[in-house]
């Protein structure tokens, strides 16, 4: 997925591949055919199954919240596309200019990272991953390298999802098990290149000691045609202060028994945390995934360079 506002082991059995675009240590990367990548889209993991009816129907372009994964599947099994030779040859000559970077990487990378194209109805025209797979939709010119490698990072850490304590450790992060309620259920919005594991990020609010999540939401109970920016128009974003009780997080009421949301500029020790040198901030992931990206493409004068080190040794990259 790209900005916010604009941006696994399954499928490891057999699968056929379209053709593949280079061989590299130990991975192979590849292009779908249409009848893969519809394995994919449809297939039942922890991002399909568990959103909420207000998420199918934003997804599914409903403005009645009455659609079910199936008819979420059914969409996006519709919406799978051949690639076309152009788009092999460019994606060809991205990976063959990069060979040696993911060379490097190849130890935490599965043995196999295939590419979906898809039109834009396939998660809001957002590029995305399931398991091993890097979904694109249609775009107007080749994909970026930054691009490749952001959404590269998340088949890594999927791929090391035992070491992802230690992954968002890096940037403060904690592990928990979050205990939610049918009321912020039925507003979140899921993330498919985040874990559905809690992560927390202790924190200061008002001078007291804290705790808060990252929040993806929509205060709309299906899809609203009148929201500038369509799918991605629908997102909203917040710090929700919890509570940290053996390794549990439970939401942090207030007086008036609601959940707080914070704007993450009201909360100082949120950036101090995570640093400036993305905007992309609704989950460590995406902070990670970006910072990432910036350490293939050698990116400098970094507002906090020292994320993207830290990172590099995460890799064994230095």
């Amino acid at each position: 997925m790209k900005k916010l506002f604009l941006h696994i082991l399954f499928l490891f059995c057999t699968i056929t591949y379209a053709s593949a675009v280079e061989k590299t240590v130990g991975v192979k990367i590849s292009f779908a055919d249409i009848k893969t990548g519809q394995n994919i889209l449809t297939a039942d993991d922890n991002y399909m199954n568990r959103m909420a009816p207000a998420e199918i129907a934003i997804r599914s372009a409903s403005q009645t919240p009455d659609k079910t994964t199936h008819d979420l599947k059914a969409l996006y099994q519709e919406n799978v596309l051949e690639w076309t030779e152009q788009e092999k040859h460019d994606i060809k000559q991205l990976i063959e200019k990069n060979r040696e970077k993911i060379d490097k990487l190849s130890p935490l990378l599965p043995s196999d990272v295939i590419l979906v194209k898809t039109t834009n109805k396939v998660e809001g025209g957002m590029p995305h991953t399931r398991a091993n797979a890097i979904i694109l939709p249609i775009m107007g010119e080749p994909m970026s390298e930054y691009l490749f490698f952001h959404e590269l990072f998340h088949i890594l850490s999927r791929h090391q999802k035992d070491r992802h304590q230690s992954l968002y450790a890096l940037i403060g992060f904690k592990p928990c098990v979050f205990l939610n309620n049918d009321e912020l259920r039925a507003q979140s919005l899921t993330n498919p290149d985040v874990p559905s594991e809690g992560y927390y990020l202790p924190v200061e609010i008002d001078h007291k000691p804290s705790a808060v999540m990252t929040f993806l939401h929509t205060t709309k109970k299906a899809f609203d045609p009148e929201i500038k920016g369509g799918f991605g128009g629908h997102f909203g974003f917040g710090l929700l202060k919890v509570k940290v009780d053996n390794g549990k997080c439970l939401i942090d009421i207030d007086d008036k028994n609601q959940a707080q949301i914070f704007d993450p500029d009201t909360v100082p020790d949120f950036f101090a945390a995570i640093g400036h040198n993305t905007s992309y901030i609704i989950h460590a992931e995406e902070v990670l995934a970006d910072n990432f990206a910036f350490a293939m493409l050698g990116k400098k004068d970094l507002p906090n360079p020292e994320v993207t080190e830290h990172l590099k040794i995460w890799l064994g990259l230095k």
